[in-house]
């Protein structure tokens, strides 16, 4: 397909058509399993935008969000970042790396103060021996992980950066909304920046496509939260 083929999405019809997996996607977290985890490994806190692995690294070991945020992100040639996946409550990272040996391809950092399990190999090998739901439970995580990689590459062949944009606000807003009538707030504190580097866009791009859409009512901005139209 070519660059100039890829779907394009106007401000009228934004709403239609979308539907978002029953998977997690770039923002994980999960509501059960992970506290069978809690126990098998140790208990450290982080401060925020604390970069702790970095691409090369020799992974010890696998984490285990209990409080706060971490992101996986690398950094572009200009110096910005690219994030690829949030973390959340009760998310596992770092698993497939640590099973197999293999270094870290890009960097881990917290973006809030942030509470984790770190797991070492053995203990985790044990783990998903010992106790069949640990051991789904880990190929949950990863196989979630591998749809979302999936879905990214999708996103950058076959659609434009309008769809984008408006792709990453509803994921936004169903991990961290609050829905009132007509509009869903997302509880979390965004810039364009951030927006941009979620998506590997230029802040510009993002801020010319936001201003679109708020002219035409598809978002709107409550002090420092967007909310994103669901009607």
């Amino acid at each position: 397909m070519k660059n100039n083929d890829k779907k394009k999405l106007t401000t009228g019809n934004f709403i239609d058509g979308f539907a978002l997996p029953d998977y997690p996607t770039r923002i994980y977290g999960m509501k059960q399993g992970y506290e069978l985890l809690i126990d098998k490994g140790e208990k450290i806190h982080l401060e925020a935008n604390k970069v702790f692995v970095e691409p090369g690294d020799q992974i010890q070991y696998c984490y285990m969000v209990l409080n706060g945020r971490v992101i996986s992100m690398e950094y572009t040639i200009d110096g910005s970042e690219r994030i690829y996946n949030m973390f959340e409550k009760g998310s596992i990272f770092l698993e497939s790396n640590l099973l197999m040996c293999a270094p870290s391809a890009i960097s881990f950092k917290t973006m809030t103060e942030t509470d984790l399990v770190r797991i070492e190999r053995e203990k985790l090998i044990k783990s998903m021996t010992n106790n069949v739901n640990i051991m789904l439970f880990i190929m949950e995580s990863t196989t979630y992980k591998y749809y979302s990689a999936m879905d990214q590459l999708r996103e950058n062949f076959d659609h434009d950066a309008a769809w984008k944009v408006y792709n990453m606000f509803l994921i936004l807003a169903s991990n961290f909304g609050e829905t009132d009538g007509n509009w869903t707030k997302i509880h979390l504190k965004l810039n364009q920046q951030m927006l941009g580097n979620l998506l590997g866009m230029n802040r510009v791009t993002v801020s010319k496509i936001i201003k679109e859409m708020k002219e035409n009512g598809i978002i709107q901005q409550v002090n420092e939260y967007y909310c994103v139209r669901n009607k």
